[in-house]
């Protein structure tokens, strides 16, 4: 009698790879998602401007978010967020991970909360996993201050007095300034002197709607124009303790007068005891009793006689 022989079987050799295929597949998917890797990396020669526009790209294989951060001279060494430079050490700013685990942020660098800390330097980006920090790649980048350069407008209400500074050439005296609306109209230019130093300092009265504006610092003898953003939000809800309220709107004013001199709060006389009797006495009252008095001795004199 012939028997099958299992372990030549075709049949029986293509089970086997099949499940040693599942079996690897299985195993390997979890390794590579518990060893994913964040990688960083920036397009160009490697030496910006502070001001200048930076785009960073790089792979996440960890989690769907990456988290930017950026440290230096002057900043947290647990970096802080490239788009705050006084914000809590160890935050950043996300950048979400597209499906391919790809990523990309475009930093513009002259719109920088407290981009007056950065100096000539070398600073460094790092991207981490927002779900597992430790996994994090950095590179650095030579950033130059210019000679010529804007500090960052707050945000600000209309009415509000703002200054804008910075700093030029020291060849330059003056610079000008241009205030654009969104569609590209200039609503107002300003001229502002520059000192021997190379600094200059203007201020002005916010009298534009609530908005975002550009703000475009110049001269004809540089060769840049920066450029900056300005934000006016709509002002606040007025308080009602900062104006002069109707006297109906304060209580302690009006209590006093209503529990002093309105007549309807005096309380009613029952709700007092009194042993005075609220009607006169009739001036016949005493003469009736001495009468009853009289009558009394009378009939009782009367009835000793008779006895």
């Amino acid at each position: 009698m012939t028997r099958l022989n299992l372990n030549k079987s075709p049949l029986n050799t293509w089970f086997y790879s099949f499940v040693m295929c599942i079996a690897v597949i299985c195993i390997i998917h979890p390794v590579l998602a518990e060893n994913g890797a964040v990688s960083i990396s920036y397009r160009g020669a490697g030496g910006y401007s502070i001001g200048d526009v930076i785009t960073f790209d790089g792979k996440n294989t960890v989690s769907n978010t990456t988290l930017l951060k950026i440290t230096g001279p002057g900043l947290s060494e647990a970096g802080v967020p490239v788009y705050n430079l006084d914000g809590i050490p160890g935050t950043g700013n996300t950048v979400p991970v597209n499906a391919d685990g790809s990523w990309k942020f475009v930093w513009y660098s002259a719109n920088v909360a407290g981009i007056e800390k950065m100096i000539t330097a070398r600073y460094t980006f790092i991207a981490t996993d927002v779900a597992d920090p430790e996994k994090k790649a950095s590179t650095s980048l030579l950033m130059k201050k210019p000679e010529f350069y804007v500090n960052l407008l707050k945000p600000a209400h209309p009415g509000d007095y703002v200054e804008l500074s910075g700093s030029a050439e020291q060849s330059v005296t003056y610079v000008k300034i241009d205030i654009a609306d969104s569609e590209g109209r200039i609503l107002h230019t300003f001229i502002s002197p520059v000192s021997a130093g190379g600094s200059f300092n203007y201020g002005f009265r916010v009298d534009i709607q609530p908005g975002h504006y550009t703000v475009r610092v110049s001269n004809p003898s540089l060769e840049n124009t920066l450029t900056s953003t300005f934000t006016v939000v709509p002002p606040e809800t007025p308080i009602i303790a900062l104006t002069t309220p109707p006297v109906i709107q304060i209580p302690a004013e009006t209590i006093p007068v209503l529990t002093v001199t309105a007549p309807d709060q005096t309380p009613p006389v029952v709700s007092s005891v009194s042993l005075t009797p609220s009607t006169p006495l009739s001036p016949f009252i005493p003469i009736a009793g001495l009468g009853i008095f009289g009558f009394i001795a009378f009939t009782g004199s009367f009835r000793k006689k008779k006895q």
